[in-house]
């Protein structure tokens, strides 16, 4: 009797360890699935990813890539006017600059500053060369073409002092030879933004 009970005993035992064994296989089983849920996920934020990073390489070659010329426009038109402009202004600036800042009138001289801010805002949002998304200082005034049109205002004033042809005993002349000089300095500016991007 006793070595049955023995034996009994004995298979408890080994009963009990056959079902501790289950549940420890069970809970490693358990531990697996839920590692395969979470490598599952992070696989499937990764092919997220992988689709966002192939639509912006799409999107970078598409702005990158030239345009050829199809058809001749009203912008072809602009972009020659603009080219005549900066060479005949460029000529007649450099060249006659302080003639004609002696022969023209302050009035005259504060128009050429309007028209050469002007000319930077055609420049930079009417010929088409380049598309910019703009603020607005005061309302009015778009940020990026007067902060290009006073570094240009400011160079020439630099360049009047570099070549020592500032009078500041004559400032209403030295004023006139600015506005005459900001012509081709706006032009030259504005010209410099267009063709920045190539």
């Amino acid at each position: 009797m006793a070595k049955k009970r023995g034996k009994t005993s004995s298979a408890k035992r080994t009963g009990s360890g056959i079902l501790a064994e289950e549940k420890k296989i069970e809970l490693e089983l358990e531990e697996v699935g839920q590692r395969e849920d979470s490598i599952e996920k992070e696989e499937r934020r990764l092919e997220e990813d992988t689709k966002k990073v192939v639509e912006i390489e799409r999107e970078i070659k598409k702005e990158v890539s030239g345009r050829p010329l199809t058809r001749f426009s009203l912008k072809d038109i602009n972009k020659g006017i603009i080219g005549a402009f900066i060479g005949v202004v460029a000529h007649f600036g450099f060249v006659y600059g302080r003639e004609i800042a002696e022969r023209i009138t302050v009035a005259r001289a504060s128009l050429l500053f309007i028209c050469s801010y002007i000319l930077i805002a055609i420049l930079m949002y009417e010929t088409g060369y380049r598309e910019i998304k703009e603020k607005r200082i005061l309302i009015f005034f778009p940020r990026r073409a007067t902060l290009i049109y006073l570094t240009s205002i400011a160079v020439v004033i630099a360049i009047f002092m570099l070549f020592d042809m500032v009078d500041l005993s004559n400032v209403v002349g030295f004023y006139k030879q600015v506005g005459v000089t900001s012509m081709l300095a706006s032009l030259g500016a504005g010209t410099a933004d267009l063709f920045g991007r190539h």
